[in-house]
């Protein structure tokens, strides 16, 4: 049966992506890194860094802790946590991965530490006893908060729950540093430099770790889908079809790359070519069986595609794992050989790539 593409011939209008800011954290691809995290934690909770934000990020972490259970020698004491007497406080000491403890937070003024553990994606596995009694040696010690800072609540193990006073997410730490007063007061009129800077690092550092960074355009966005239910609503079998087309073709090149893969294994070991790394897998109109040869650091892939623009059966080649150098060789064997003779073939081009690449390094006599 012939497919209905008319669909494709309705002009659709542009569908822009939300303008995103501009953030280092997802620049530099540092956002999930716990240690990087810990480090901005220690910077912004310090109430004596160059931030200039005095200890309204403390003070904001320490409101949201209020009637937190305080622990002692023994766990969980039983006595609830009074916010109010620790805020505005600047005798803080704070050190980070100080015996595994993400960051430690000392008032030895008020006898109070502050164990923090940052959780991005990891469970909730830490020796919260050992953290606890860690922060009770600090001289003039005498009650810790424990406290679990992550994308979501976390619940600590049976074993543990005693020795955890509170879990909180980072977007409810950044609401409430958002609801400062002197937050604020420091927007309005930064002082310096450096406290214009930490504002902005601040909000960056939020906006990774909670993905409020979201602007959107309502009326831009609900004219593109009213325009994609009208399509659906005229063209939406069509769709339907092609869809499922689209579909079945990717599924016969996956099924085709695995006959294949038993195939070509053999072929290898026949020519006795040693593999170091391999993959097998399909996307988007592409299927392959890839292979690092570590001998002259080099990937042979035999890719089947129905996209246009690329052959139907090709090996991609590269340099080590990197995709640099990279370079497409079209078969000669178009889709309607047979799965040995593409194998055969694949392997025996390879095989004389290698010898190629070896040759190309070997020195001269």
């Amino acid at each position: 049966m012939a497919l209905d593409l008319s669909f494709l011939t309705v002009p659709l209008g542009a569908a822009p992506a939300p303008a995103r800011p501009v953030n280092v954290y997802d620049i530099l691809r540092e956002g999930w890194r716990e240690t990087r995290v810990d480090m901005t934690l220690l910077f912004f909770l310090d109430p004596n860094e160059r931030h200039g934000l005095a200890s309204l990020v403390i003070d904001s972490l320490l409101s949201l802790l209020d009637g937190a259970e305080l622990i002692g020698a023994r766990g969980r004491t039983g006595v609830q946590f009074d916010s109010g007497s620790y805020l505005g406080s600047d005798e803080w000491e704070l050190g980070s991965q100080v015996d595994y403890i993400d960051v430690l937070a000392i008032n030895r003024t008020s006898g109070l530490a502050l164990v923090l553990e940052n959780k991005i994606n990891h469970v909730l596995n830490n020796p919260l006893d050992a953290y606890a009694r860690r922060a009770l040696d600090e001289e003039g010690i005498d009650s810790v908060l424990v406290v679990t800072l992550a994308p979501q609540h976390r619940v600590a193990p049976d074993s543990q729950a005693r020795w955890h006073s509170r879990s909180i997410t980072y977007a409810e730490l950044g609401a409430q540093i958002r609801s400062s007063s002197d937050l604020v007061d420091h927007l309005l009129s930064p002082v310096d430099l450096n406290q214009r800077r930490s504002l902005d690092l601040l909000q960056q550092f939020m906006e990774a770790r909670t993905g409020g960074w979201s602007m959107s355009d309502n009326a831009v966005e609900a004219a593109r889908i009213d325009e994609w239910r009208t399509l659906l609503e005229e063209h939406g079998e069509a769709v339907s079809r092609f869809l499922t087309a689209r579909s079945n073709v990717e599924r016969t090149l996956r099924a085709r790359i695995r006959r294949l893969e038993p195939l070509i294994d053999a072929h290898l070991k026949d020519a006795g070519l040693v593999v170091g790394w391999e993959s097998h897998s399909g996307s988007k109109g592409v299927a392959w069986n890839a292979y690092h040869f570590p001998d002259v650091d080099w990937s042979y892939e035999l890719k089947l595609s129905v996209r246009p623009e690329l052959p139907s059966v090709f090996i991609y080649a590269y340099r080590g794992r990197t995709y640099q150098d990279e370079s497409i060789d079209p078969l000669d064997l178009g889709w309607a050989a047979s799965d040995a003779e593409i194998a055969t073939e694949f392997v025996t081009r390879v095989a004389r790539l290698i010898a190629e690449r070896r040759a190309a390094t070997t020195p001269e006599d």
